[in-house]
């Protein structure tokens, strides 16, 4: 029996529910305030969704800080499909799009690795693994009062 593969598309309004129901099932990644960030974010930002027969599996979004370097945004992969290239697929098709856009580099952000936490020492696993290079921490970035924690830009060359 042959398996399907999922495809890569450029996503519109349309997509929006779905996305949002793929970070929603993502709650070690997305707590409300990321989801609300995300749904904001959709009506401005560009992106990608990776789909299989009619349902949605993980998206991945973009837009441009400056002339030279995008930010890949948000993005997450249904937690039953990480691991068969789906979130690869995504940031190769963001990484193409910024890049004929003439952006130098692709920038994402997440949790630094001074935060002890075990889904985001796999978000960095993953984003090093795809060739994203520590550009800088900004201390105490997120949070609030004694509850701030460090964040890790990585910074792609295209």
């Amino acid at each position: 029996m042959a398996v399907s593969a999922f495809v890569v598309r450029p996503f519109g309004p349309s997509d929006a529910p779905a996305v949002l129901a793929v970070a929603r099932g993502l709650p070690k990644w997305f707590n409300p305030e990321g989801l609300e960030n995300i749904e904001r974010d959709l009506d401005h930002h560009e992106g990608f969704v990776a789909v299989l027969d009619g349902r949605t599996l993980g998206f991945a979004t973009w837009h441009p800080l400056d002339r030279e370097v995008a930010e890949l945004s948000w993005m997450g992969v249904a937690e039953e499909e990480q691991g068969r290239g789906i979130g690869t697929a995504l940031v190769a098709a963001i990484a193409e799009a910024s890049r004929r856009r003439g952006h130098r580099f692709l920038e994402v952000s997440t949790v630094a690795d001074s935060v002890a936490y075990a889904p985001y020492a796999e978000t960095r696993r993953f984003y090093r693994a795809r060739g994203f290079p520590e550009h800088r921490v900004d201390r105490r970035f997120h949070g609030q009062g004694a509850d701030r924690y460090d964040r890790l830009l990585l910074r792609l060359l295209q």
